[in-house]
């Protein structure tokens, strides 16, 4: 489970025991010698080809990692030397706010010198130089990216993503004022910048849900993570406009907006477009180069995608293909060998994936590829790389895989996550039967059934929760799934899913989507498939997936791949149009970290549970109702006398009623204390008038049945208690029911 940055006690918790010194005792030293060679150095000194050199190249603060861009041309200007080296020595403002702008100024001019001398921005160059500069404002951090995620973890807020000086300012007067100012030695320095490294690499990195392609570890180094070939995106869809349309749909996101606005926008851009384009460019942002992502239905930025909405560097969306696309890494490699016919490098793509059997999918990469410049066209009518493209074929440290023709099945397009598998065993069980059972009428022991009928079994992980409407069945599952998530430390909100199903539902499209019959090349995708493909490629991780009123239709119509692939551990089938369809892939490994909890409910409206269904579940019944459990008494205002006589009433009607099964559960004891509460505010209704209102309208109309003796007895019961309680008009109706059924043999309230 993941610690909360953002609370100053657990940060603190986890600074005390980070002792940058004895975890890379090299990297502190170096770092501290050269943080006293730069503050030592004249402006003399400063403006020499050596000591710019060493001050861009050879800078302790951090590895290159993603700054490989060549700048040797600036640093060979006497003219940029001779700024820098002034600009350096001049002192910085008095005031935080005027500091922070300043620095970002110095910051940006600097950008501004080096697109004299390249066509690519060296970000963390510049990042690096301004901490050996300025080493109490900056961390070791010199990605921003990582700086990013460090940021939104330590402040807890996920929609502010601030500019690269303010992010590396926030930090570090984090660190003031959690540890105290920093002492002026360079070794104190150096091990006030390295804190918040350890911190990402041990306690950030792998915790947030966007796609990571870099990794960090604790010798101040980023390289890339690249994922094995079964796991890697088979290839990208082209969109028009390539990255003239990237930039100006993240600009159009700026401030958050509905899918259909995107999707509004977009038609603009392209009104020849048809719907299903249009939607499949806005799922290639989202799910091919996680530029966006989608929450409660609306669209915002990531990371990643603001910071290259920012940058207009690449540099941001390269990680991405070459660790998570299929053949990136070998094209790069090839190119960096010698120039390539196009013939060439579709035949090497088609090695990588013989299930590309014709151009269309390299033709897409290569597109793709020059389109991010790292790869162009030579004069001799060969693709070659371009200097962008060296610098990152350097960056790749493992021998590119090829796809097992084995592991060509339709299966593998989906999934791209890591190899982690959930460790349910790994949570504190009291912990979450705690969070469940807090200010709920649940017993401990019901919350551990569930847990243990949903985890006992290494995949088929599916309970079934039946009985008495309104009895909690639904809160109970939705609080457990959240208590699931708080246990590791992921967001319920993205982790707990709740579909209401719907009579008439005969086949999987409602769970899955299906093609729109109007648009044939469009996949209309359902919020649960887009739940499971994210279970798929987050095996680590749980996910709850809740059908509620599973029985409204015949679940094992439905529900049948499901059933089908948790029993036999086969794929999920999601449809039958091929390897993919819209961007949908055919089938995906069954995620086995996702718990199904159907909600049922016995009635005349819904359908019975079929033994292919109940054989495959762990079933709960709800019918047992404890009125003296419930929590909630006293949050409605009522005064002791009224409660107690409220109380004591909703008991003895229980006991009249639960016989047959005609009594009530949580949702109407809920909706009676409210009535209550509202009516104790007009003078002129007194609490039995209430009483016998809300009774007559939240209890009795589920009165029903045939004749029988026990049905019988318990209208006699009612009777006694609404008499008891002077409540008049209750008394009349169930009389007159009692009536119905000696003359008729049935009885109904509605009639």
């Amino acid at each position: 489970m993941h610690s909360d940055l953002s609370k100053d006690t657990e940060l603190k918790t986890i600074l005390d025991d980070i002792s940058p010194s004895e975890r890379n005792p090299d990297w502190v030293s170096s770092l501290a010698d050269f943080l006293e060679y730069v503050e030592g150095a004249d402006l003399e000194t400063r403006k020499t080809l050596e000591f710019q050199q060493k001050l861009w190249e050879e800078n302790a603060v951090s590895g290159v990692g993603m700054g490989t861009v060549n700048i040797s041309a600036a640093l060979e200007d006497p003219e940029f030397r001779s700024w820098i080296a002034e600009e350096s020595l001049k002192p910085l403002p008095e005031s935080s706010e005027a500091r922070i702008t300043r620095l970002q100024a110095f910051h940006d001019e600097i950008a501004a010198w080096m697109k004299k001398y390249t066509n690519r921005i060296a970000w963390v160059k510049i990042c690096r130089v301004m901490a050996a500069l300025y080493p109490r404002y900056f961390s070791t951090i010199t990605y921003d990216l990582m700086a990013q995620e460090c940021h939104r973890a330590w402040f807890g807020d996920s929609s502010r993503r601030p500019k690269v000086v303010t992010c590396q300012y926030d930090l570090m007067r984090r660190l003031e004022q959690l540890l105290g100012p920093v002492e002026c030695s360079p070794k104190a320095l150096a091990e006030r910048m390295t804190l918040p490294w350890f911190v990402y690499e041990g306690h950030v990195q792998g915790s947030h849900t966007e796609t990571v392609a870099e990794e960090a570890d604790d010798k101040g180094e980023v390289k890339l993570k690249p994922l094995p070939a079964i796991q890697r995106r088979k290839g990208l869809t082209s969109i028009r406009g390539g990255i003239a349309t990237l930039i100006k749909a993240l600009s159009f996101v700026e401030d958050g907006v509905r899918r259909d606005e995107l999707i509004d926008f977009l038609r603009s851009e392209f009104p020849d477009y048809r719907e299903s384009s249009l939607r499949t460019t806005v799922n290639v942002l989202k799910n091919e180069f996680y530029v966006i992502e989608e929450h409660e239905g609306i669209v915002t930025k990531t990371t990643r995608g603001q910071l290259y909405l920012d940058t207009k560097d690449p540099r941001e969306l390269i990680p991405i293909f070459l660790t998570r696309v299929l053949g990136i890494d070998h094209v790069l490699l090839a190119l960096g060998k010698e120039d390539q016919t196009s013939r060439q490098l579709y035949n090497l793509l088609r090695k990588v994936n013989s299930g590309w059997t014709s151009n269309f999918m390299p033709g897409s990469i290569i597109k793709w590829l020059k389109g991010f410049d790292l790869v162009q066209n030579s004069e001799n009518g060969l693709f070659s790389l371009t200097e962008t493209g060296k610098e990152w074929a350097a960056q790749i440290h493992w021998e590119p895989e090829f796809l097992d023709p084995e592991d060509l099945g339709e299966e593998s397009d989906a999934v791209d996550g890591d190899d982690a598998s959930l460790d349910i065993g790994s949570i504190d069980q009291g912990s979450l039967i705690k969070a469940v059972t807090a200010s709920t009428a649940f017993s401990a022991r019901l919350v551990s059934q569930l847990h243990f009928g949903l985890w006992s079994h290494e995949r088929r992980h599916f309970a079934i929760l039946a009985g008495l409407s309104g009895s909690g069945k639904t809160l109970l599952a939705q609080r457990y799934g959240q208590a699931l998530s708080e246990q590791f430390g992921l967001p319920a909100d993205k982790h707990v899913f709740v579909q209401a199903v719907q009579p008439g539902w005969y086949d999987p499209s409602p769970l899955f989507g299906h093609i729109n019959p109007l648009r044939p090349d469009n996949y209309v995708r359902s919020p649960l498939l887009d739940f499971l493909l994210q279970a798929a490629n987050t095996p680590g991780q749980p996910f709850i997936a809740i059908l509620d009123e599973m029985n409204l239709s015949h679940p094992e119509q439905y529900f049948a791949p499901v059933l089908s692939a948790m029993e036999t551990g086969e794929h999920l089938r999601l449809h039958n149009e091929g390897k993919t369809f819209d961007g949908v892939p055919s089938t995906i490994p069954f995620p086995s970290n996702v718990a199904f909890i159907g909600t049922v409910n016995m009635d005349e409206t819904t359908h019975g549970i079929s033994d292919k269904v109940l054989d495959r579940a762990f079933t709960m019944e709800f019918w047992d109702i404890n009125l003296q459990a419930y929590p909630n008494w006293q949050k409605f205002g009522l005064n002791e006398q009224d409660l107690a006589r409220v109380k004591s009433c909703l008991t003895d009607l229980l006991a009249a009623l639960e016989t047959e099964r005609l009594h009530f559960g949580w949702r109407t004891v809920e909706d009676v204390l409210s009535y209550l509460s509202l009516a104790q505010k007009t003078p002129d209704i007194e609490l039995s008038q209430a009483l016998d209102d809300v009774i007559y309208a939240r209890v009795l109309p589920k009165l029903r049945g045939s004749e029988s003796q026990r049905l019988h007895e318990s209208l006699l019961k009612l009777i006694s208690v609404l008499a008891d309680y002077d409540l008049k008009r209750c008394r009349a109706k169930v009389e007159s029911l009692k009536s119905d059924l000696a003359d008729t043999g049935m009885m109904r309230f509605w009639r």
